[in-house]
């Protein structure tokens, strides 16, 4: 069985997925109603990168004699690292802020759950049934799926938590020759998809607080231009 999973993502790679990531795939339209006075952005990268590390740690025991390429390592902890912050960055200037040069706080992110694994071990029989013809008429090698919980908490310019929010996500990215990604982008798909799934339902629930948490943060005042980020 491992070596039939070991074949299928040789084969995933070597088909040369064609889908790719792109701008849009970094933002959402769902903006909130009323929208919050101007906030930085804090990220605990601690708690994404110890969870995307033991994400691939995972991998390497379940694959046992597995040893990632630097370019894997790359993608799935470092590159993933990025998207958190473009993503997240996106969704408090499109969704959540007013623009403005003046900031009144912060809203400070972590990942309190992560888990990813492979949900497509339903496409592992029929691509060998087929002797992989059917991943070249266009069926899915395989499929990653997230799971996580992002925590948001709102900061005045003090540092003072005004607001805590919390929300499971779920994402999944295809790997598939012609319209699937390769097994790389795959992850860093269903991970943007996971993030964005989870800001949304926070975004739900934070709406219906912008009244006070903009009071709140006017009276505190700016952050000092020191403390920016």
């Amino acid at each position: 069985m491992k070596k039939t999973v070991l074949l299928s993502a040789l084969f995933a790679l070597l088909l040369g997925a064609c889908r790719s990531l792109h701008v849009s795939d970094f933002h959402t339209t769902q903006a909130i109603p009323q929208r919050l006075p101007s906030l930085g952005l804090l990220v605990h990268e601690r708690s994404f990168a110890d969870a995307f590390y033991a994400a691939l740690d995972h991998d390497m025991q379940f694959r046992y004699t597995y040893i990632p390429d630097p370019w894997e390592v790359y993608g799935k902890t470092d590159q993933s690292m990025n998207d958190v912050f473009h993503a997240l960055d996106n969704e408090l200037f499109d969704n959540v802020n007013v623009s403005d040069k003046e900031r009144y706080g912060h809203a400070r992110f972590k990942l309190l759950y992560y888990q990813r694994r492979n949900s497509g071990w339903g496409w592992i029989i029929p691509s060998v049934a087929t002797f992989w013809t059917a991943n070249l008429l266009g069926m899915p090698c395989s499929v990653i799926r997230i799971d996580l919980e992002l925590q948001m908490e709102i900061t005045d310019a003090h540092g003072k938590v005004l607001g805590q929010y919390k929300a499971p996500g779920m994402g999944k990215g295809k790997i598939a020759a012609y319209h699937g990604y390769d097994g790389l982008t795959a992850v860093r798909k269903a991970n943007l998809v996971a993030i964005q799934n989870a800001f949304s339902t926070i975004k739900t629930n934070l709406a219906t607080d912008i009244p006070t948490l903009s009071e709140q943060l006017k009276a505190a005042g700016t952050v000092h231009p020191l403390d920016r980020k």
